[in-house]
């Protein structure tokens, strides 16, 4: 098994790379709450259009006009908002996203209104086999591309799971 690297990403159709505009939004309840480092938003919009191709919209908290322009408590409030609304949160877990002080919080949101079985960790790395990755993600789902090439999510350490599908279907 290994993890989506940036190589992988930007090696991926244009169709794919391009659909960004298209697969955000903010008001489905089937939504996905894409959680990210805001330095990283090329990747991001990339990612955005990974999780198309499995019939994901992904909600981006930048291009949600109802946010303050500047971050307070009103900013919290929204994303727990959003975050709840959600069908899925997945984690964008990038070198920088270490960085962040919004991530841990929008996980412990998720982890709280969520259950484990509806959140996973996407790393997206220089490297598809190692990564620098925060102590509890362990307790999430993890996606990663299985010797197929299938997409997959995945218990920390089990080599058996379920098809990104089907995870986005449950």
């Amino acid at each position: 098994m290994s993890y989506l690297t940036f190589n992988k990403l930007n090696s991926m159709p244009q169709t794919i790379q391009k659909s960004f505009n298209e697969n955000t939004q903010f008001n489905k309840s089937n939504t996905v709450f894409l959680s990210h480092r805001h330095t990283d938003k090329e990747a991001v919009k990339k990612a955005v259009g990974f999780l198309a191709q499995f019939g994901q919209k992904s909600y981006i908290d930048w291009l949600d006009h109802s946010m303050p322009s500047r971050t307070s408590s009103e900013t919290a409030d929204k994303l727990k908002q959003r975050i709840t609304k959600s069908h899925k949160f997945v984690l964008l877990a990038t070198p920088k996203s270490l960085e962040s002080i919004w991530i841990p919080w929008e996980l412990g949101i998720a982890d709280g209104t969520k259950g484990l079985d509806r959140i996973a960790i996407l790393p997206l790395l220089n490297n598809d086999r190692t990564w620098d990755e925060r102590e509890y993600y362990g307790l999430y789902n993890y996606i990663e591309q299985v010797s197929d090439g299938r997409w997959g999510v995945f218990k920390q350490g089990q080599s058996e799971g379920v098809t990104l599908e089907q995870w986005f279907e449950s």
